[in-house]
């Protein structure tokens, strides 16, 4: 998106030659291991690996590119093994080091800082958590500290213009203003310091690998959120499944599930949730309370369709309920993004989901996110 530094383009020429020559060798499965081993035993390839090195050392790389299919702008930390598989794929976004224990808590459609309209932000957090719901409140226990990774894939998101407008509007006494902070991967990047509404701080850095993809990272250690972020690969956007008639039955899922009041028995609406039969005790429980708020639950209008895979995918809906107080009524509304999972019963909301967004009248019993 941005022009390199100067003083990096001895490396720049020096990664190009490297990769363009990588081309056009066809590699064995296993010879990087093979090559290693081979050297350990023969002293000239120990002089060949100090050579190296000493080149590296030379033209301060700090990263390695990696030849991969469909991936040309993919670089990986030099601390990060290109062999192992990633930890998670975040909307076409490989995440190679997460802390200890920590694996996917949510994912949702956000607006980060106005950068666009296509945003998935995934959410991390030490596992296991367990999620309990009440009344228009989720909480999440036990309580660690939360990483956020989204993923911006728009041709129109502009960083550098969204950095100059919070430099002229957003001016904390304390934590100040965005700033350029060390690259990411050798991309222009910004870092800033937020609060998450206590004493705690939120640290975040927001760069842009290539064209119309930016790519934030946010949590509570400068470290860690310096880690993730060098460790992230981007790849292709996913394309979903080829058959475009998916987004009409991901929709059509998820209006069933929202609205169980559509003239069928208030039941009927987990059928089109993943472990519905386990929320039927939840659901008893809604109607016997209060069966016309229940049945009053529809979805007024939903989209559009996110794929996240050929398996997974997200949508926003508009959701509106009524209200009796006596003879006064008074209408609810509320927008929630749910994730929806193909299954080969057909699409349907993830439960943990379904929960979150359903406290209105549907209180589930706690539920543990592994």
């Amino acid at each position: 998106m941005t022009d390199p530094d100067p003083d990096t383009g001895f490396e720049l020429h020096l990664r190009a030659t490297m990769t363009s020559a990588a081309r056009t060798i066809q590699q064995p499965s296993g010879l990087a291991r093979h090559v290693i081993e081979r050297g350990r035993r023969r002293r000239r390839r120990k002089a060949l690996a100090a050579a190296m090195a000493l080149a590296v050392a030379a033209v301060g790389a700090v990263v390695i590119p990696q030849v991969l299919p469909e991936r040309g702008s993919a670089a990986y930390p030099a601390d990060v093994s290109v062999l192992s598989p990633p930890l998670d794929t975040a909307y076409g976004v490989d995440v190679h080091w997460l802390p200890d224990g920590y694996g996917v808590r949510s994912r949702q459609p956000e607006s980060l800082l106005g950068l666009g309209s296509d945003l998935v932000a995934t959410d991390y957090s030490s596992l296991p958590t367990t999620g309990r719901f009440s009344p228009s409140n989720v909480r999440y226990t036990p309580d660690s500290p939360n990483y956020t990774v989204t993923v911006s894939r728009d041709p129109r998101v502009d960083l550098e213009a969204r950095m100059r407008q919070l430099n002229e509007v957003v001016v904390h006494p304390v934590l100040g203003r965005p700033r350029l902070t060390s690259g990411v991967g050798g991309h222009r990047t910004y870092a800033y310091t937020t609060s998450d509404g206590t004493e705690n701080l939120i640290y975040l850095l927001a760069w842009s690998p290539e064209p119309a993809v930016v790519l934030t990272v946010r949590g509570p250690s400068k470290a860690g959120v310096r880690k993730i972020a060098e460790s992230l690969v981007v790849g292709p956007a996913p394309h979903g499944p080829r058959d475009p008639g998916q987004s009409l039955q991901v929709e059509q899922a998820a209006r069933d599930a929202f609205t169980p009041g559509s003239g069928t028995a208030p039941w009927a609406a987990l059928d089109r949730v993943e472990g519905g039969d386990g929320l039927r005790a939840a659901m008893d429980e809604a109607v016997r309370t209060d069966r016309k708020r229940v049945e009053s639950i529809q979805v007024t209008s939903a989209g559009p369709v996110t794929f996240l895979s050929e398996t997974e995918a997200m949508i926003t809906l508009l959701i509106n309920a009524q209200e009796w107080q006596g003879r006064a009524t008074s209408k609810v509304v509320w927008s929630p993004s749910v994730r929806m999972i193909r299954t080969a019963d057909g699409w349907k909301v993830r439960k943990q989901d379904y929960c979150t967004h359903m406290t209105w009248a549907l209180i589930c019993s706690p539920i543990t996110i592994s």
